[in-house]
C-alpha cells in the first residue's frame, strides 16, 4: 500500500491486527499499534482496534495493561467493549472484576444492556450458579428487554433443574 501511496487508515490497521490476534503474533501487533499510535488521526487506534487486543488476551492482567494503553491513548469505553471486559471476566472467573465493570457500566451510561444481561445468564449458568443467572434473567426483562431465543431456551432449562433440585430437597426432608 504505501508503495502505491495508498495509505493506511484505521480499518486497514484493524483488519491486521485482528488476523496477527488470532495468530498469536502479539510482537507485530504492538508494532503496529505503535505506528497507528505516531500517524493518529485517521489511523489512530479506536474501540475496535483494542476490542481485538482484549479478544487476545489470556488473563486478566493482560485485560488491565490493555485498558491502561487504551485509557493513555484516549479512547473511550464502548458498551460492546464492556459487554466484552465482563464476558472474559466471567469465563475466567473473575467475580470482583465482573463486578466493578458492570458498575463501571451503569455509572458511565454504558449499560447494562440486552448483551449485558445475556452475558450474565449464560456465564452464571455455566458456573452452576442457576439461581443468580435467573436474577440477572428476571432484571433484564423487569426492565423491558427481550431474551434472544437460545437464553429463552436456557432459562427454560435453568427452571426445570430448580424445579428438580427443590423437588429432591422436599422427598429428602
Amino acid at each position: 500500500m504505501n508503495e502505491k501511496e495508498c495509505c493506511p487508515d484505521v480499518a486497514t490497521y484493524n483488519t491486521l491486527i485482528k488476523h496477527l490476534c488470532k495468530i498469536r503474533r502479539m510482537e507485530k501487533v504492538n508494532e503496529l499499534l505503535n505506528e497507528m499510535t505516531q500517524k493518529g488521526g485517521d489511523c489512530a487506534p479506536n474501540a475496535r482496534t483494542y476490542g481485538y487486543l482484549l479478544n487476545s488476551a489470556k488473563k486478566p492482567d493482560e485485560v488491565v495493561k490493555i485498558l491502561e494503553v487504551m485509557e493513555r491513548n484516549g479512547c473511550k469505553m464502548t458498551e460492546d467493549t464492556c459487554n466484552l471486559l465482563l464476558r472474559l471476566f466471567m469465563g475466567w472467573g473473575d467475580d470482583k472484576r465482573v463486578e466493578s465493570t458492570w458498575v463501571e457500566m451503569e455509572r458511565n451510561g454504558l449499560g447494562p444492556d440486552q448483551r449485558s444481561y445475556t452475558i450474565m445468564v449464560h456465564g452464571l449458568y455455566d458456573k452452576g450458579r442457576l439461581k443468580e443467572a435467573m436474577v440477572y434473567y428476571k432484571r433484564m426483562i423487569s426492565k423491558g428487554m427481550v431474551a434472544e431465543p437460545r437464553t429463552k431456551l436456557l432459562v427454560d432449562a435453568i427452571n426445570i433443574k430448580l424445579h428438580n433440585k427443590d423437588h429432591k430437597n422436599d422427598q429428602n426432608i
